[in-house]
């Protein structure tokens, strides 16, 4: 049988040509969309007209879509994020929600480490100033030795962790559900304890728990204020989980010692955001993910996410099971 995929991920589009080939060979039509995601709701809803899936970027996947779109069965991401996907509406839908975990894990435990490194050695500030035609010195501050507090502690949290035994830190940790169950052998020691002593005790800070309501600007004023003044946070996360306005005084009031981001509340991030002029800022654009093994495994996951669920089987990476079970369901046969 023939299905219709349609792909908004720019790094499908990038890296997976195995992938593609793979959904061809069972008698995909793989389609790419003229412009990369994420697409603005109405875009996607007329790009997604006669399609039977999606891998997608981090498009709008919501109740008037699903309307929309009756032809629609699958929405595979390509990427573990599905905070842009109304997962409720999708199973009231009938429609089959996957995503990549793992795929990319050690992708952003290297690009969360490197973040770290970058903005405490000023890294960029010197790049900056010899593209000038420069030459001077930029005073940083090391890492070897002191604490990193981790919010978050899940398979990215562990893989930064994994990391920073590299440089005999201390790890601190919030992650009650984690500490709970345990994480596996082969990791450095962590300490898990309360977010304040993480927040108050850590040299660096960095941020790696979900998009949930109950997470929305949990980095606010309060919690940038429990910091040390010479601390730093990172965030390789969620736009969402920080109140940008209070990440700007606490960098401007020196509440902190700097920041470095690489997701953002508003994303593309605005030319006029004041993040771009905030001080001891090192900002990136969402590219955490972005490594050539990632993409590729992303891409090969996604894809057989897809085709797995057309075929009216369990995909590896299902989000919403009880869409299985339920007279709704847009099954692929």
């Amino acid at each position: 049988m023939s299905w219709r995929v349609l792909v908004t991920a720019r790094a499908f589009w990038v890296s997976g040509q195995a992938a593609k080939e793979y959904l061809e060979a069972a008698g995909c039509e793989v389609v790419y969309t003229p412009e990369a995601g994420p697409l603005k709701e109405e875009v996607l809803i007329e790009r997604l007209q006669g399609f039977d899936a999606i891998i997608g970027s981090s498009d709008p996947y919501n109740a008037r879509v699903f309307e929309s779109c009756p032809q629609l069965k699958v929405v595979s991401r390509c990427g573990v994020g599905i905070d842009s996907v109304d997962v409720p509406a999708a199973t009231e839908a009938g429609i089959i929600v996957t995503n990549t975990p793992g795929a990319m894990t050690d992708s952003v435990g290297d690009y969360t480490f490197a973040l770290l490194l970058g903005i405490t050695r000023r890294i960029h500030e010197g790049d900056a100033l010899m593209r000038r035609g420069g030459w001077g010195e930029y005073p940083g501050v090391g890492v070897a030795g002191k604490t990193l507090g981790l919010v978050g502690c899940g398979q990215i949290g562990q893989a930064v962790a994994k990391r920073a035994g590299g440089f005999s830190m201390r790890i601190l940790a919030y992650d009650p559900l984690v500490a709970e169950r345990g994480v596996p052998e082969g990791l450095p020691p962590i300490e898990f304890t309360d977010l304040d002593t993480v927040l108050s005790e850590s040299d660096f800070v960095s941020l790696h728990a979900p998009n949930l309501p109950e997470t929305k600007n949990m980095f606010n004023r309060e919690r940038f204020a429990k910091m040390k003044p010479s601390a730093y946070f990172i965030n390789t996360a969620r736009g969402a989980l920080v109140d940008e306005t209070a990440l700007i005084e606490a960098l401007e009031n020196g509440i902190i010692a700097g920041a470095a981001t690489d997701v953002y509340q508003q994303e593309p991030l605005p030319a006029d955001s004041p993040l771009r002029n905030a001080p001891r800022c090192l900002l990136t654009p969402h590219n955490a993910f972005n490594s050539a093994e990632a993409a590729k495994a992303m891409s090969v996951q996604s894809a057989e996410n897809t085709l797995i669920a057309l075929q009216g089987e369990r995909p590896p990476g299902l989000i919403n099971a009880a869409v299985l079970e339920s007279a709704q369901l847009r099954n692929g046969k």
